[in-house]
């Protein structure tokens, strides 16, 4: 087996998210410890929401995760990883990644009809899935 990068996230590491089995659709909201009900924020939770710069950095976290996913996979794909070059961009559609590997390989990473590389871009969405970011995977020249 392939070691992985040393900038590879595994994503099964994270902890799962907790599930409350307790509720019911038709019931009231559970009170937090303090009495106030679930629904209702206090100004210091909503202040949390509110965008601030750290949207910033769990943006550049969220396109890390998914350059680390794209180049584990590409590297597994090709003859020449070392040739791999990951950048980064954003347009319209939000973040963009674009994948740059030698000649001789981009076949190998398009598959036929595009079979490959589509396969490629939703691993690297669903690597992405639950941060609120789309992002999409171009080869380069």
């Amino acid at each position: 087996m392939h070691e992985r990068p040393p900038d590879f996230v595994d994503l099964d590491e994270e902890e799962p998210l907790p599930v409350r089995q307790d509720t019911d659709v038709d019931q009231a909201p559970v009170p937090l410890d303090n009495g106030e009900p679930a629904d209702d924020l206090d100004e210091a939770e909503a202040a949390d929401d509110e965008p601030g710069p750290e949207g910033d950095e769990e943006a550049d976290d969220v396109i890390g995760r998914a350059a680390a996913v794209l180049k584990y996979i590409v590297e597994h794909i090709v003859d020449e990883p070392n040739q791999i070059s990951i950048g980064a961009t954003s347009d319209d559609r939000g973040p963009v990644l674009l994948l740059s590997v030698s000649d001789d390989d981009r076949g190998k990473v398009i598959g036929r009809q595009g079979r490959i590389v589509q396969a490629i871009r939703t691993i690297v969405k669903a690597a992405t899935v639950g941060t609120g970011e789309r992002v999409n995977v171009e080869i380069v020249d």
